[in-house]
């Protein structure tokens, strides 16, 4: 954008350059039509000086160069400087013939006809014209490599491309500035600034190549590492999903796809501190299916398989929301009661040992009766996880010495 912004200026600049050109021009045109009418009001005073203002006429009609005209310029002063005594001497001699009875007549000033007078006063303003043109041109130089170096040094202060392109333009501007003060006609300094905006828009020009070229190898970089960054993203994405899954697997039973025994020691830790600080209360349960030894050696392990993944999946929906499940070891499944008094808990306990009495199971096509034992503690603030599973591990023993397919509280 700051580059639109510099052609702009630009070819303002160039645009005021050819409006002066023809400003130029036009008092170039105008004085030549006077000095050849000053030419004509001069004729007849030698024959010399006519020689000279009819060269004179013809080189301006040819538009030659000053250095053409000069030696002209220099003879028609010579021979304007041998007729000054004779311009004096004739009216001094026609007064003195006047006889001295006679009044002397009044003395006739030469005054120019007005079309004369018209074009010595456009010759006079033309001129200040060119004066004030000049200086104003030079000003606007000033001002522009003033504007440029200040606007380079603000947008490029960081880079040394930058930095370059303004010490190029304003080194150029400033000798523009200088040839149009030194120009001594329009058409050298219309070359001159010619030249030398060329220079600067070719500096400009192998700026913005620069920039671009750069500006393409970081965008390329930028590129080349949003498709790295992407790529580890999906290679972290995978990886966390590994990582989850994997834990999710160390959590897990495989037979029942409870949580595992790890699984309820980590519950137990939270649970733990929980209640030392008073914040709930809870009770531990264990539970273990009655005979499993007998089901597996009459009907085989994968019976024995099958009556563990029934069982877990009946006391998980049975408790869902209300308690956690975990398959603790072999056919011994661990119950959390979290916010339940041990009365609250063993209303539960006792409902899961009368569902699993209730479930149908057949092996080789004969009925296979399945119970469940179970024994309920409370868990002390004062005690270990460890602790309180012990003594629930003891009611379960307490109860299958009662006859099994019960729930004891110890």
């Amino acid at each position: 954008m700051e580059l639109d912004i510099w052609e702009r200026k630009y070819n303002l600049a160039l645009e005021r350059m050819e409006r002066d050109e023809r400003d130029f021009r036009a008092i170039e045109e105008s004085l030549r039509r006077l000095v050849l009418r000053l030419s004509a009001l001069a004729r007849g005073q030698s024959d010399a000086a006519d020689r000279l203002l009819d060269q004179l006429g013809e080189g301006l009609r040819e538009a030659c160069s000053p250095e053409a005209l000069e030696p002209l310029l220099d003879g028609l002063a010579e021979a304007v400087a041998a007729l000054e005594p004779r311009l004096v001497e004739a009216p001094t001699a026609a007064i003195a013939a006047i006889p001295a009875d006679e009044p002397a007549p009044a003395v006739v000033e030469a005054v120019p006809s007005a079309e004369d007078a018209e074009a010595i006063a456009a010759l006079r303003t033309d001129v200040a014209k060119l004066q004030n043109l000049l200086a104003e041109v030079s000003g606007r130089l000033g001002d522009m490599t003033r504007y440029l170096v200040a606007e380079l040094e603000d947008a490029t202060a960081a880079s040394d491309p930058g930095r370059t392109l303004g010490e190029q333009v304003s080194e150029e501007m400033r000798q523009l500035a200088a040839q149009t003060l030194e120009a001594s006609d329009v058409s050298a300094l219309r070359d001159q600034v010619t030249a030398r905006l060329a220079v600067i828009d070719q500096h400009f020009r192998d700026y913005r190549e620069r920039e671009d070229a750069r500006t393409a190898s970081y965008r390329e970089r930028a590129e080349r590492m949003r498709d790295r960054v992407e790529e580890l993203e999906t290679q972290t994405t995978t990886l966390q999903d590994s990582l989850r899954r994997e834990h999710e697997l160390a959590l897990t039973d495989p037979l029942t796809a409870l949580p595992n025994r790890l699984a309820y020691e980590r519950r137990m830790a939270e649970l733990e501190a929980d209640v030392r600080e008073g914040s709930t209360q809870a009770c531990i349960g264990a539970f273990d299916i009655d005979h499993f030894k007998t089901i597996n050696d009459t009907y085989g392990h994968a019976a024995g398989d099958a009556v563990l993944r029934i069982v877990g999946n009946t006391l998980a929906k049975a408790l869902e929301g209300r308690a956690f499940v975990a398959r603790y070891g072999g056919e011994e499944f661990a119950v959390v009661f979290a916010g339940l008094t041990v009365d609250e808990a063993l209303v539960l306990a006792r409902e899961l040992v009368a569902t699993v009495e209730g479930l149908a199971f057949h092996a080789s096509q004969k009925p296979v009766k399945v119970t469940m034992s179970g024994g309920l503690t409370r868990f002390g603030a004062d005690e270990r996880a460890a602790a309180a599973f012990d003594r629930a591990d003891r009611a379960l023993y307490a109860a299958k010495r009662a006859g099994r397919n019960t729930c004891v509280v110890l």
